[in-house]
């Protein structure tokens, strides 16, 4: 398997697209609502979520280190579907060059925040940073932070707080610790700045291994299983080898097996099942029939170079 420097598309554009999953001006919000047949709380969530991604490519060791990634990573540059309420990174622990802790992050999103609050007529503001799990033995560390909001026309949500008191709109941001990073590039997010962001098939692979993960870790994962489905039956560019690569990565950090058989276990379709019609609250071009979802993810699997059992 080729090295991580290799496999890091940094200082390439990949196959980003320029600015058609969100509106970056406030301006623009409606048009682009209009044009995406979004309702308009919608889109003001998904400007401010711009807001914050340009917070983070501001500051250059965010920019260096983070690699964005999750549901909004597809639905800003390579499917657009599906929302999510939160912005998903992972750091790269290879392109960092000095310690990262909670207060160092919450640091430098801060600064970031103050850059691109005034010229682009939102206010922002960090308000709260804490670590999951807790405790300095942890191996798989999420950093979690809310950083409130309020547009250039909500006067008196501003108002309170620049008096101090916390937004009642809110974007969640995500810093996962030790997760390996197989292959990213990056991401124009406008004129001025990109981001990394991880491959299609880097983050079918994390949702492939996340699927797996269900039992293990009692959490149901429908929209990973919608996910990878939309990408399989919109037609993308998928490589199989690269995918079932990555995907071993994954696994093996989190001691996790993986085989076909293993997604055939009546588990994996019992956790992904719970829910899953609920995410038609958070879709905007196709859900998928949940048998049909199932089937597809079957049928990728069983075209990808991992062990039957």
């Amino acid at each position: 398997m080729e090295s991580i420097a290799q496999r890091t598309g940094v200082g390439t554009i990949g196959r980003a697209r320029l600015n058609v999953g969100y509106p970056s001006t406030f301006g623009t919000i409606q048009e682009w609502c209009r044009t995406n047949g979004i309702g308009v709380q919608q889109g003001h969530r998904r400007f401010a979520q711009y807001a914050v991604l340009s917070a983070i490519a501001e500051v250059p060791s965010l920019r260096r280190d983070l690699v964005f990634k999750g549901g909004n990573a597809l639905d800003f540059m390579w499917l657009l579907n599906r929302s999510t309420l939160d912005l998903d990174f992972s750091l790269d622990a290879e392109t960092s060059t000095g310690h990262v802790d909670l207060d160092s992050l919450q640091s430098q999103l801060q600064q970031g925040l103050r850059v691109v609050s005034g010229p682009l007529g939102i206010a922002l503001k960090l308000q709260r940073a804490r670590a999951n799990p807790r405790g300095s033995d942890k191996t798989f560390v999420t950093y979690q932070f809310n950083i409130g909001y309020a547009l250039s026309d909500e006067t008196p949500l501003r108002v309170r707080m620049a008096s101090g008191e916390p937004s009642s709109r809110v974007i969640a941001v995500e810093i996962s610790l030790n997760e390996p990073q197989c292959a990213n590039t990056m991401f124009v997010l406008d004129e001025s700045r990109q981001l990394r962001i991880g491959t299609l098939e880097d983050i079918v692979a994390e949702k492939l291994c996340a699927l797996l993960q269900q039992s293990i870790r009692g959490r149901d994962r429908r929209q990973d299983l919608l996910d990878i489905a939309v990408a399989i039956l919109q037609g993308q560019n998928l490589d199989r080898r690269h995918v079932a690569d990555y995907l071993v990565e994954k696994s093996a950090a989190r001691s996790v097996n993986v085989s076909r058989a293993a997604f055939y276990d009546p588990e994996v379709a019992r956790h992904a099942r719970k829910g899953y019609a609920e995410l038609q609250t958070t879709t905007r071009t196709c859900l998928v029939a949940f048998e049909e979802a199932l089937a597809t993810v079957l049928t990728f699997v069983d075209e990808l170079p991992i062990p039957e059992r």
